[in-house]
């Protein structure tokens, strides 16, 4: 584990690149409504019960983070959340509003939390994978 020595933030890679910066969860909610705030605090809390992780603010977002990044809140709008869940392969499916590929290593998965229904029992199965990311369980996987 590297430790950024400005702004003292934790990573897996030593140097690696960041918005170096102090910056909170409290900063990022500044000006959103009441709605979709509760909408994250929802999406936070069904997180929770999928594990421990902590939350990193940085200068556009604020990611979940447990021995890497594995999810990120993108955008909060007047009436919806945007996150993203970083996987180790694509999963096509109607709740993502795209997926991107990092290299083939890893996946992101957009999708847009409208309502506390979104969040189904096919999205926690992809929070949970996601999860799983932040655990690091595919480099263990790896190794064996």
């Amino acid at each position: 584990m590297w430790i950024c020595p400005n702004c003292h933030q934790q990573f897996v890679n030593t140097n690696q690149s960041h918005s170096c910066g102090r910056f909170t969860v409290e900063q990022f909610l500044e000006g959103k409504s009441k709605a979709s705030v509760n909408l994250l605090r929802y999406f936070l809390a069904q997180y929770q019960k999928i594990g421990r992780f902590r939350l990193h603010p940085v200068k556009t977002r604020i990611t979940l983070v447990k021995g890497m990044r594995f999810c990120a809140i993108n955008k909060i709008g007047p009436d919806f959340v945007d996150v993203h869940l970083v996987l180790t392969e694509p999963y096509p499916s109607t709740c993502f509003q795209k997926i991107d590929n990092l290299g083939d290593r890893f996946y992101i998965h957009h999708l847009r939390i409208r309502q506390k229904s979104d969040i189904s029992r096919e999205v926690k199965k992809y929070m949970n994978l996601a999860y799983r990311v932040g655990k690091r369980e595919h480099i263990k996987q790896r190794a064996r």
